[in-house]
């Protein structure tokens, strides 16, 4: 397997560890920009789709849409990302991104933008965040120690989180009571400048071996390389299970959010855009408490903490129609995905090789993504026909089944163990590679 570009073969120099600081500091700033945009798109995308619709159904198949691309696409993004220059694919990606809302953007202004136009744009951009998402993850072991993985991820999940989820859910909810096309005209900007910073990142400066041409047949053995390996780690198989609920779960509520709070709250869409900037908050407190939480408890140990306690606000929110104790349980959903994207992703960066991650990580991401879809069309059809509270009461059932039955194999014991299985082999190989001189 050929060492994709971009990725270093020798002993760094000073020089290089400074222009890996700079890539990283320019990765983690692209993903602050683009982030705005995000949180502008997230908070104006369904207030455009019930500005269309009322219908449950065709609005969670927005959602929908934009969940698809994780099973359908996602794979083969993970190839890329193996296979292809990482630096130069990043920026393209981002460039693909803003040309894509730019003429979304348009269609909102020309009134052409119903229920159909909007899952197609939602599709067609989920897809290329698998990839950009993918080569974000793929990159940032190549820029920071090992050590510091826990702390980088904070960074850019957190930048990202703050932009998003704080900042832009509010500015959207604004510009969209301006003009719909405004959220999604900003959204194009971003992530145009979004392309620029990463262009700036360049090369890493060291030699690599060439690039193999991408063929289905090498798609087809790379996405079955991943899979085997995934399904043969006990402690990511089993993560990875309970992610694949729990983003069931968040999804189907996610997917009808917006007509729960007009209708089942009684709020007004600046109110919405205020809820979804509170679990962003909550989403903050996690990403900011996840490194010194990892510290002192251990991935396990969060891991173990944080799914215990999902169930709760699911339930919560189902069984209320109250906007205060809604938006303690949006917090406390919030706080929970981010410590759970935290300690998963610094895992798979630790435990995954090199070479394979864009591949492990795509597969996993099909699995752990993969219900979301699923979770969104169910959710329109429980609330359709048994009201809005139903996805959040299934949630949190589903939840607790699962949690009882795969908590217990996330230990610290467990988690330890893998880093030295992973060790070991690390060390087997390195001492293969001298007597054979590869």
């Amino acid at each position: 397997m050929s060492r994709p570009s971009g990725e270093a073969t020798t002993a760094e120099t000073p020089g290089d560890k400074a222009r890996h600081r700079r890539g990283f500091w320019l990765l983690w700033l692209a993903t602050l920009i683009s982030g705005l945009g995000d949180g502008v798109r997230f908070v104006a995308l369904p207030l455009l789709a019930a500005t269309v619709t009322r219908d449950p159904v065709l609005i969670a198949s927005v959602t929908v849409a934009g969940q698809l691309p994780w099973v359908v696409v996602g794979p083969v993004t993970g190839v890329l990302t193996d296979r292809l220059n990482r630096r130069r694919l990043v920026w393209q990606v981002a460039v693909f991104q803003a040309v894509l809302m730019g003429v979304f953007a348009v269609s909102v202004a020309g009134g052409a933008a119903g229920v159909a136009v909007i899952a197609v744009a939602a599709f067609l951009l989920a897809s290329s965040e698998t990839l950009s998402l993918n080569l974000s993850a793929a990159l940032i072991p190549e820029l920071v120690d090992e050590r510091r993985l826990s702390s980088a991820n904070s960074w850019v999940q957190g930048g990202q989180f703050v932009m998003s989820d704080f900042v832009g859910l509010s500015i959207g909810a604004v510009l969209f009571g301006f003009a719909p096309l405004l959220p999604f005209a900003v959204d194009s900007v971003t992530f145009a400048v979004a392309a620029l910073l990463l262009l700036a990142m360049g090369r890493s400066g060291k030699p690599t071996e060439a690039v193999p041409k991408v063929t289905l047949a090498v798609v087809r053995a790379d996405l079955a390389e991943g899979m085997r390996w995934l399904l043969r780690h006990r402690l990511l198989r089993t993560l990875c299970g309970l992610i694949a609920v729990s983003n069931f779960a968040v999804v189907g509520v996610t997917a009808i959010a917006v007509l729960y709070a007009l209708e089942v709250l009684r709020v007004d869409r600046t109110t919405y855009g205020l809820l979804m900037v509170i679990v962003a908050v909550g989403g903050l407190a996690g990403l900011v408490t996840a490194p010194w939480l990892s510290k002192r408890l251990g991935y396990g140990g969060v891991l173990r903490v944080t799914f215990a306690l999902m169930p709760v606000p699911f339930f919560a929110t189902g069984l209320t129609a109250t906007p205060l104790v809604a938006a303690f349980s949006f917090f406390f959903v919030g706080a929970s995905i981010s410590l759970g994207n935290v300690v998963s992703i610094s895992l798979r960066q630790e435990l995954v090789p090199a070479e394979m991650f864009g591949r492990v990580n795509s597969f996993y991401r099909l699995l752990a993504l993969g219900l979301g879809p699923l979770g969104g069309a169910c959710a329109g059809v429980l609330a359709d026909r048994f009201g809005l509270h139903a996805p959040f009461l299934l949630g949190g059932a589903l939840l607790t089944v699962t949690v009882l039955a795969a908590v217990p194999l996330l230990s610290e014991r467990a988690v330890t163990a893998a880093k030295e299985a992973k060790a070991k082999k690390t060390k087997d190989q390195e001492a293969k590679d001298q007597v054979t001189g590869g």
